[in-house]
């Protein structure tokens, strides 16, 4: 029987960022296939930040874009994000897992003066408006954008056969399944979130796990145990 496929379908750099993070002697298991359903391009648009101003940062893309931190503040999601941060010189806290949490976070307990969100020009949760709404004026520049991209032929024919399929955003989820026209029998989900899950209930899809919560170390065990399990001789 011929290996099931690890079908990554993030934007080229972090899809090889999370293929080098996995066990090794797990992805031997598997044939691997990357095939970007997104690609990450500056918007031209510069932040600029003051001394005492702090910024949101909800990917480890919008960090990238963004100057360098010079030790000002920096409220982030998600641990990869906070640690990027951090290596680009911000004064960064993780302010939970999700958008959400990070939202309640702020309104539990207001920064002072307002505040940047560097992002791409497709966000979740609307932290912006949400913010301002309740006295802290945030503004949202987007550094980047998220443009969609078609599945190649490659992908196609992997997913006729087993594959192994990690999903993070509802966005690209809703473009594997676009993508895919009805061929996701045969492919085990594994999604960041309930938010991403919801995106399939009409597809028939061979298995669909949700992480217990959206972390990239979840999402790592996830797959490797996958990977051993679909991938025993």
């Amino acid at each position: 029987m011929a290996p099931p496929t690890l079908l990554l379908t993030r934007p080229a750099e972090s899809a090889q960022a999370f293929l080098a993070s996995l066990d090794q002697g797990a992805v031997a298991r598997v044939r691997v296939v990357v095939a970007p359903l997104m690609e990450i391009s500056g918007t031209g648009n510069t932040a600029q930040v003051s001394e005492k101003q702090s910024v949101i940062f909800t990917s480890a893309s919008g960090v990238s874009y963004a100057p360098e931190g010079a030790g000002r503040m920096a409220y982030c999601v998600g641990a990869q994000t906070t640690q990027k941060a951090i290596s680009r010189g911000w004064n960064a806290q993780q302010a939970g897992d999700t958008a959400q949490d990070l939202i309640v976070r702020l309104k539990a307990d207001p920064p002072k003066g307002p505040l940047l969100h560097l992002a791409g020009v497709h966000t979740r949760g609307d932290i912006a408006q949400n913010l301002s709404d309740v006295g802290t004026p945030t503004t949202h520049i987007a550094l980047y954008s998220q443009s969609l991209l078609p599945l190649s032929m490659e992908a196609k024919q992997a997913l006729l056969g087993r594959c192994i399929v990690p999903v993070f955003s509802p966005r690209s989820a809703a473009q594997l399944v676009k993508e895919a026209q009805g061929n996701l029998r045969n492919s085990h989900i594994i999604a960041l979130s309930e938010a991403v899950a919801a995106v399939f209930p009409r597809e028939s899809t061979g298995s669909m796990l949700v992480l217990s919560a959206p972390q990239a170390v979840y999402m790592r065990k996830a797959v490797e145990n996958l990977c051993k399990t679909l991938g025993l001789p």
